[in-house]
């Protein structure tokens, strides 16, 4: 019976300590408003980098659901 009373609690502390592992450091913050005002250092290269790599997350599920057993 003890067991059964241990639970809510752990699920409790669990749902807790979930919130805490999305933060982020503050440097994020910072670069993330000057990329919305676009007054990062080289500003046009890191959007380019950025729209590059979309591109490749993209093509990679593309290719992923193409080949999907089904």
């Amino acid at each position: 019976m003890k067991k059964y009373c241990q639970l809510p609690i752990l699920f409790a502390v669990a749902l807790l300590t979930l919130p805490a592992c999305e933060q982020t450091p503050n440097s994020n913050k910072t670069d993330g408003i000057k990329d919305a005002l676009d007054a990062r250092p080289n500003e046009k290269l890191r959007d380019l980098g950025e729209d590059v790599e979309k591109g490749a997350k993209d093509v990679g599920r593309d290719i992923k659901d193409t080949f999907k057993v089904k």
